[in-house]
């Protein structure tokens, strides 16, 4: 006869996963991808209840790219708890099928914004729009509709929030679309090159490529009223500040701004609305390409000494910087809202993938397939699924919901 001990022991070992209380369970399943999870989901009705009711939840909360509210929101797609995680994994690994349209053999950088239906493109002085699309071609290439030529004076950045675009154009004037079906308003605000517009509510800013950075407010008569020839302008001028920037965003009540080249190294800067004035913030770069405010008090920068910054303005200094392993600069940038900050670099067609919580560590690096030629890339947009590259000859469209894609994987080289 065995003695108490021993059987002690045997009744220890011999229990099974099953038998661990929820809790457990859903801390051991947390560590396992998709597939493993789907394995044990065929196991019993309690490991599909755990993990259904659970884990996944409670794994898209923490997701990089997925977990995002902003990015599925501008997904064509009501994807499951599972297949975001799948598609969370995707954008980790480098699994994607990519696709490249409207190739233009004169060098050209297309304005880029998208929304649930729609890519917005602009082609010199044209903004159309390109239904997006659920087949595996992702985008229509006929656009649907179109405002302006492409004789029109080039437009040289874009900004849509709602329904409202705000354009800013090489022959100084800005232009002003409340709705695709309304006549866009034309106001010139200067006889520079305007190099960057944004706006937050009724507060539009302009910079310019040699003069000046002016902010203006929106007077609340309709764009339909109005036409570039009355005397009333819908925009007047609030201040104008006698700076020029590369890039421009406000906030509530500051206007962040990125200076082409300073070689002090004081090329962010921080313009408070109410009292008019500049604050110099302490991050060290001597050019600052483009930037986005990641919270109220929060910017990221991206730099050309091949750095992204996270600065925030109640310290003015930077909390953390990200370098990219190839020397390359950050031309733009793109945050999902949570986690994931997406750089397009100077050489390559090549984006990096970078999590806020993971300071000095590039996630993964996209490449594109066919190097035909070694663009930057321009601009970049993304949802929880595709991500949208302009780059100096076509659109990219690298598209994550494809598991049967190989993975490319450039995270540790």
């Amino acid at each position: 006869m065995p003695s108490e001990s021993e059987t002690n022991v045997i009744t220890c070992n011999s229990k099974r996963l099953c038998d661990l209380d929820e809790y457990s369970l859903e801390h051991v399943f947390l560590f396992l991808n998709v597939a493993d999870l789907d394995r044990c989901v065929l196991v019993c009705k309690k490991f599909q209840h755990i993990i259904q009711r659970f884990v996944y939840p409670r794994k898209c909360m923490h997701a990089l790219v997925t977990g995002s509210g902003q990015g599925v929101a501008l997904s064509q797609y009501a994807f499951t708890r599972r297949k975001r995680m799948k598609l969370d994994e995707n954008w980790r690994y480098g699994r994607y099928e990519e696709k490249a349209y409207f190739f233009h053999n004169v060098m050209y950088i297309s304005q880029l914004a998208i929304d649930r239906e729609w890519v917005y493109m602009t082609h010199r002085g044209r903004l159309q729009a390109h239904r997006r699309t659920k087949n595996r071609q992702m985008v229509e290439t006929k656009y649907s509709w179109a405002i302006g030529t492409a004789r029109d004076s080039d437009v040289t950045s874009l900004v849509k929030r709602n329904d409202v675009f705000f354009m800013g154009r090489m022959d100084g004037k800005i232009m002003i679309i409340d709705h695709p079906e309304d006549k866009p308003y034309l106001q010139t605000i200067t006889n520079d090159i305007i190099k960057a517009v944004d706006f937050h509510s009724d507060v539009y800013a302009v910079t310019t490529k040699n003069e000046s950075t002016y902010i203006l407010n929106r007077s609340p008569l309709e764009t339909s009223l109005l036409s570039a020839d009355d005397d009333l302008a819908l925009l007047q001028h609030t201040f104008v500040f006698p700076l020029a920037y590369e890039t421009i965003k406000l906030n509530n009540t500051q206007l962040a701004a990125g200076k082409f080249h300073c070689s002090r190294k004081q090329a962010l800067q921080l313009i408070d609305l109410p009292s008019c004035t500049m604050i110099q913030l302490n991050s060290p770069s001597m050019a600052v390409y483009d930037l986005l405010w990641m919270d109220e008090h929060c910017i990221l920068s991206g730099n050309f000494d091949t750095t992204m910054r996270l600065v925030d303005t109640r310290t003015g200094n930077d909390e953390a910087c990200w370098t990219d392993p190839y020397d390359a600069s950050v031309y733009c940038l793109s945050y999902n809202g949570t986690y994931a900050v997406h750089c397009g670099m100077k050489y390559h067609h090549r984006v990096n993938l970078y999590d806020i919580r993971v300071p000095k560590q590039c996630v993964q690096m996209y490449f594109p397939s066919k190097k035909q030629q070694y663009s930057p890339v321009y601009r970049i947009a993304t949802d929880c699924s595709q991500m949208f590259l302009v780059t100096d000859h076509n659109l990219r469209i690298l598209n994550f919901d494809a598991d049967w894609a190989a993975i490319k994987d450039y995270a540790s080289i």
